[in-house]
């Protein structure tokens, strides 16, 4: 599994979110001989009269992979999914599956949806093995024109303030966190012209408390707070998490001010890939989303989607979903509509629309 099918994620996600826009909770337990296989984490809502399973968790999931048996992984094929998403279908009365952002593999393990009729997702997640030596890895992958140029920014960030790489291990310097990414990430929407996160009701709320969760909660995996403070101001923000030898973030935000030109967001990147590989891990993912920062740490994580149908209805609502992703991901492929695409989003901020 991911980070983001830990249980508490979850039920802060459905008790907050899932649940206030008309989900119905579909939680699957597959066995074999007695032992569990699988938990699928799923949600029912209704399109009208189509009712869709889709993962819990929706946009707030960087990666949908459901729960897995190591020792069973291997002897799963596309008889058993499809099997299973029969009896479901007929058991909850779902017309259609609609499953979005799923990895093609996880820590070297095929995910037996890929078995499947699939898609590739609009958008790729971004992957960086590490490894304990920070320096080679730093070596390895930025040049040496981009590591003397950080270096530099770090030194003129220097100049102006003490630079400070700080987590929230108690209650006050994690909603001082928060507040700073809130302000951040609702700055940076308004400038690119897309809704911020927050925007959307209960996102604070469940970020916030799966935070909090993290100081005292064993329910795990949870998440953490990071932040790069200069001058005693937050000027960027990384929310993220770590389950078995990952880190995967979440959000992140930089602060828009008289140092943005000294790249705080990638200043605090680097550090927290360096406390990542001297903690041991050995992945580190930056979610989904094209960045010029992910690109130039990370390759390319492929995920894909499936659009299963299980009813005559459900046929229909499949194929036009399907269609609207891959007409996303030929935007985003193609350089001169996606830069068109950007261009009026912040024209379309501009004016207020």
């Amino acid at each position: 599994m991911s980070i983001y099918q830990g249980f508490r994620w979850l039920q802060l996600w459905h008790e907050l979110i899932g649940r206030r826009s008309g989900g119905e909770l579909a939680l699957v337990v597959g066995e074999r001989n007695g032992e569990p296989v699988f938990i699928w984490p799923f949600g029912i809502w209704r399109s009208g009269p189509v009712r869709i399973a889709r993962w819990l968790g929706g946009k707030y999931n960087n990666y949908n992979l459901g729960i897995w048996a190591l020792d069973e992984l291997a002897t799963v094929n596309a008889q058993d999914v499809m099997k299973a998403l029969r009896e479901i279908a007929a058991s909850a009365r779902i017309d259609t599956f609609e499953l979005i952002n799923q990895p093609e593999a996880w820590d070297g393990q095929r995910n037996p949806f890929m078995c499947l009729s699939h898609t590739p997702s609009p958008s790729n997640s971004y992957l960086l093995a590490l490894e304990p030596d920070f320096d080679a890895l730093y070596e390895r992958r930025r040049s040496s024109r981009s590591r003397r140029t950080l270096r530099r920014k770090r030194e003129t960030m220097e100049q102006t303030g003490e630079v400070r790489f700080i987590h929230g291990t108690d209650r006050a310097t994690i909603l001082r966190i928060v507040e700073a990414l809130v302000e951040q990430r609702d700055a940076r929407a308004q400038t690119v012209g897309i809704p911020s996160i927050f925007a959307s009701p209960g996102a604070l709320e469940m970020t916030r408390d799966v935070l909090l969760d993290a100081l005292t909660s064993t329910e795990g995996p949870l998440m953490h707070a990071h932040a790069l403070e200069v001058g005693g101001v937050i000027r960027a923000t990384y929310i993220g998490g770590i389950y078995g030898e990952r880190y995967s973030c979440f959000l992140n935000s930089f602060r828009d001010d008289e140092l943005t030109a000294t790249s705080p967001g990638d200043q605090l990147l680097h550090d927290l890939i360096r406390s990542s590989c001297e903690n041991g891990l050995r992945y580190l993912d930056l979610g989904i989303g094209e960045e010029r920062y992910k690109t130039s740490w990370c390759d390319p994580d492929p995920l894909f989607d499936s659009f299963i149908a299980m009813s005559r209805i459900g046929r229909l609502h499949a194929q036009l979903r399907g269609l609207r992703q891959s007409l996303k991901r030929s935007i985003k492929n193609n350089p001169a509509l996606w830069k068109a695409v950007k261009k009026a989003r912040k024209l379309r901020s501009r004016v207020g629309l």
